[in-house]
């Protein structure tokens, strides 16, 4: 039942993950349609196990243990990557490098505070820690094929292909959290300075933009629910679009990104 999910400040994800509605504006679409998505779909399966009525909290708070592993598992690949030999690009993704480091430093993670209080509990923050791991992760990864490309590339090339992965992943900020795009002004800083010939690409340029911007299509999610559920609006609004404009330009938004 709808009561089952009262606690605290996490009430707000725990109902947009259950009725895939937005969660705090400007509504975190990426990740709610995911909640909502892990939420049913597990549910779903237990019950057909015949366990009727699964309790909800602790589903919902596994989405976040989900994430949490996903961090866990990119920082261990990340200090691999960063402590093996170079010397052999084409096994990258096997390299061992220094594991045990790579161990330590993950369970080190693993029993953090912040770390495990928000793997534990349903909330984004495990997802954005993954997010910003997976782009550093990426950009170690092309900045190695980078180094051994030819002066000039384009999108179907194997760096090409993981420099618009590395856009994508800075573009999913707008749509799942927006503090994890402090990372891209210095990102873009040295990824110029490793190859500046990206400037006069156009075609690179354009398309590494539209590969930012993709993500932004989820808040069509954003405005349909809301559009159907005038209920969930908290305020007196003219029409969908005036409280839609108003939802994803919210003060919490513009401080974040803001001086």
């Amino acid at each position: 039942t709808w009561g089952d999910l009262a606690g605290g400040d996490l009430i707000t994800h725990q109902y947009a993950q259950v009725q895939a509605r937005p969660g705090n504006a400007p509504g975190y679409p990426l990740y709610t349609m995911g909640g909502w998505l892990w939420f049913h779909g597990l549910r779903a399966a237990i019950s057909s196990l015949g366990l009727a009525h699964p309790n909800p909290i602790p589903i919902l708070s596994a989405y976040s243990t989900l994430w949490a592993l996903i961090a866990l598992w990119l920082l261990y690949r990340t200090v691999c990557l960063l402590t093996s030999s170079r010397t052999t690009p084409a096994s990258r993704w096997q390299r061992a490098g220094n594991w045990p480091l790579a161990w330590l430093l993950s369970a080190f993670l693993a029993v953090t505070y912040f770390f495990w209080y928000y793997a534990t509990t349903t909330e984004q923050y495990s997802s954005a820690v993954a997010q910003t791991l997976a782009i550093v992760y990426v950009y170690l990864l092309w900045a190695e094929a980078d180094a051994a490309a030819p002066a000039g590339y384009g999108p179907r090339a194997g760096p090409g292909r993981l420099l618009l992965l590395l856009a994508f992943l800075c573009g999913i900020s707008l749509a799942n959290m927006l503090t994890v795009a402090f990372i891209v002004p210095p990102l873009v800083a040295v990824v110029l300075w490793q190859r500046p010939a990206l400037l006069r690409s156009g075609r690179m340029l354009v398309t590494v933009f539209i590969a930012a911007l993709l993500p932004l299509s989820a808040y069509i999610y954003v405005y349909e629910r809301g559009a159907r559920h005038p209920e969930w609006w908290g305020g007196a609004w003219q029409s969908a679009g005036a409280w839609f404009l108003a939802f994803v330009s919210t003060a919490q938004g513009r401080e974040e990104l803001g001086w």
